[in-house]
């Protein structure tokens, strides 16, 4: 007789199957929070299911998703980036000059050039400056927060200076409409900016999980001793990165500009806590080394359904907004110190957990 041979059957215990749980909830919580969170506005506002509101928020996620996407990087490396909203307002500003060939209220300052030419020459000063607080925060040894803090009002007080505090109306073109319109697929209608920011997204993916760029991100962000103690130019890869965030905010305010056919001072103001908010909601560590990029990108969705639907409660004061997205970043970095141990009381209670498992197990054996 041939012996059959019974299939072994793995038994999952209990404490896997929650930890297996736990992993999920830890690594997918944002995406369950975006969706249970656009379920409940979905039902209770019917305003919210007009293609007009999908497309403005589509819009506004974009101008903060592309800040967000640099400042993700940066703060995967443990720094911040704090003068991401003023370099949308001075990079909308130089581009509207530009552009308009005036400055100063509507004096008459020049002929002005194509929209293509002043934009790339304002998202390439926005690179450079970028560059330059890389260089300062890597070469002075100065803390990010600080250099980009400086920075911050220093490109604000430089658009205030060259407009009076004036916006700076610009004509349309060809390519200001195309950045500031919708392209339809079917019944759907994508904003622009919102399809440049998935464009943006995946590039950015691709640099932190598959070039040396990405992976140095990590390791600084982990151990920047380590890091630097295994021969990686951690300098060079600052520098990169702050430059990379510059671009990216320069590039938000060229959309913004498009968008509101003028640059001003005041574009992009907010959108460094917004750009924050977003960052930390996605599951990425303000300590650096633990996070990613399509994080943020359901961190942005977040921040923006939940102002939406702050208006559809008839809340439009702007302080009742940041006092809400205040307590959303405070939740968001508890969890986050949470879900790492560090919390003295969640130490204790696990370790009384791990002490009662062990007495547990000596008694039955």
């Amino acid at each position: 007789m041939v012996q059959q041979t019974l299939p072994e059957v793995t038994t999952v215990a209990p404490a896997d199957r929650m930890a297996g749980v736990r992993r999920i909830l830890l690594n997918s919580g944002v995406w369950i929070i975006l969706i249970v969170l656009v379920a409940i506005v979905y039902a209770s506002a019917p305003s919210f299911r007009s293609p007009l509101s999908l497309v403005l928020i589509g819009t506004d996620a974009a101008f903060i998703g592309i800040i967000a996407a640099g400042q993700t990087m940066v703060i995967l490396t443990g720094g911040i980036d704090l003068s991401v909203e003023a370099m949308i307002g001075f990079s909308s500003v130089v581009a509207a000059m530009l552009i308009s060939g005036v400055t100063r209220g509507d004096a008459h300052v020049g002929g002005g050039m194509a929209s293509w030419l002043a934009m790339l020459i304002a998202i390439g000063l926005g690179t450079v400056i970028g560059l330059l607080q890389g260089i300062i925060v890597t070469g002075l040894n100065i803390h990010p927060f600080i250099v980009t803090l400086g920075f911050l009002s220093i490109l604000q007080g430089a658009a205030l200076a060259l407009t009076d505090g004036s916006p700076i109306n610009v004509t349309s073109d060809p390519l200001i409409d195309f950045l500031s319109n919708t392209i339809s697929i079917g019944s759907l209608k994508l904003p622009m900016p919102l399809i440049i920011m998935a464009v943006i997204y995946g590039i950015v993916w691709v640099i932190l999980r598959h070039t040396k760029l990405g992976r140095y991100t990590y390791a600084i962000g982990g151990n920047e001793t380590a890091t630097r103690l295994s021969g990686i130019n951690i300098s060079r890869s600052k520098i990169i990165l702050y430059g990379i965030s510059g671009m990216l905010s320069a590039i938000s305010g060229m959309l913004l500009m498009s968008r509101l056919s003028a640059g001003a001072y005041q574009n992009g103001t907010g959108y460094t806590l917004n750009s924050v908010a977003a960052v930390v909601i996605g599951g990425t560590a303000l300590a650096g080394g633990i996070g990613g990029i399509w994080g943020t990108f359901a961190g942005v969705f977040v921040i923006v359904v939940v102002q939406q639907a702050l208006v559809y409660m008839d809340v439009t004061s702007d302080g009742q907004k940041r006092i809400v997205i205040g307590i959303i970043i405070v939740l968001a970095v508890a969890f986050d110190v949470a879900r790492r141990g560090r919390v003295p009381a969640v130490q204790w209670v696990r370790q009384a957990m791990r002490s009662v498992r062990a007495r547990g197990r000596s008694v039955s054996s």
